[in-house]
């Protein structure tokens, strides 16, 4: 693929998927999974197979850029939504124009692993003018389009890439696909790439057999990270926590004293309070997702969900008020006994479900409650 040029264009809208309020109108194409969102993976995968610089259009960039630097080889473009698909038809020719060969079109929503390769090599053999991938029968909004027709690729900006003047050639793609719908698909998506079902890799390194580690994070001294799990960058895991069950903890957030953490997604700068128990869900600041229940549920109180300051500032005011009480503890309680250690605190009964949060026989009887409070949360 070196010896002709081809380019990218990677088109992200922002459409409605948050409709339950979990990400709001964040597409799922700009959350991070295991350390990456979606976008950061294809792009990655593109570079691999040789195809840079390359473009990305979006509806809104600032939820993106204020989280993440740009990656080099990535040019970003941003428009309102009626000027979105006249911008990507720009772009289109704008790529044309400086020499460009080929052009290969993806839009994000779902997430599939194209071998970028295979597809040029197709699409050449034809020749064709434009050829679409199809996975299972179903039509991705993915193309390669020659650049020199211009005519074929405003057609498809025109109609939202729901058609084309010319005849479409179809490439069938057997790999790793994920409709990335909603919460589920999310969380399953996670799942995936901590199995090694995926190509992309965890971004983090890999400290022990099946546990990811971002740099600059804090797993404080007591808590357990049960592989496979992913501990994102800058992200905090209290003492006394539990991570099991391919879940991860993403970029900045924290999972405070003593919490819980089975087979569920914290999403960047989301905090979860000290003693809960969670499991199959999704979390993102102040809004949790039963996957079981299939509900979204907005939480208030910011001692159980809420935000992480990128200042540090909570853990700041924390050390200010804990402090003086464990200075008092050290005075006057010096003859108290010693908290049990963390093995015999999960192993206790919780006063929420009356179990063990370990008892696996009832995982799924916990898994039904979104979210369940331990009296041993500060132990």
């Amino acid at each position: 693929m070196n010896a002709i040029d081809i380019r990218g264009l990677i088109l992200v809208d922002s459409l409605p998927s948050g409709r339950d309020g979990l990400l709001a109108r964040t597409p799922f194409a700009m959350v991070d999974v295991a350390g990456m969102s979606p976008l950061e993976r294809i792009a990655q995968t593109m570079r691999r197979h040789g195809v840079s610089p390359m473009a990305i259009v979006v509806e809104d960039d600032s939820a993106y850029r204020r989280r993440r630097p740009i990656p080099p080889g990535m040019a970003f473009r941003a428009a309102s939504p009626d000027r979105y698909w006249r911008l990507a038809e720009g772009t289109f020719n704008d790529l044309a124009q400086n020499g460009t060969e080929l052009v290969l079109v993806v839009r994000l929503g779902p997430y599939a692993e194209i071998d970028f390769e295979k597809l040029v090599q197709f699409h050449l053999a034809g020749p064709r003018r434009v050829t679409q991938v199809v996975c299972g029968g179903r039509p991705l909004e993915i193309f390669c389009l020659s650049a020199s027709r211009r005519n074929d690729a405003a057609s498809l900006f025109r109609s939202q890439l729901g058609q084309c003047r010319s005849q479409l050639e179809s490439y069938e793609h057997d790999g790793y696909f994920n409709p990335l719908a909603g919460p589920g698909d999310l969380r399953q998506f996670a799942i995936d790439v901590l199995t090694l079902n995926t190509e992309t890799q965890p971004a983090g390194t890999e400290v022990r057999p099946g546990v990811w580690v971002g740099s600059e994070a804090s797993i404080e001294k007591g808590s357990r990270i049960l592989a496979p799990a992913f501990i994102g960058a800058s992200a905090r895991i209290g003492c006394g926590s539990l991570i099991t069950r391919c879940s991860t903890i993403e970029r900045h957030a924290h999972v405070d004293c003593g919490t819980v953490v089975e087979n569920s997604t914290v999403l960047p700068y989301s905090y979860v309070g000290a003693g809960l128990d969670i499991a199959h869900s999704v979390v993102r600041i102040g809004h949790i997702a039963s996957l079981r229940r299939g509900v979204t549920v907005k939480v208030s109180d910011q001692k159980l969900l809420g935000r992480v300051s990128s200042t540090g500032a909570r853990y700041l005011w924390k050390a200010a008020v804990s402090l003086p009480a464990r200075i008092w503890n050290g005075i006057f309680r010096n003859g108290s006994a010693p908290p049990p250690p963390l093995e015999d605190a999960l192993l206790r009964p919780s006063s929420a479900l009356g179990v063990s949060a370990c008892d696996t026989k009832v995982a799924g009887e916990f898994a039904s409650d979104l979210m369940a409070v331990r009296r041993y949360g500060d132990q």
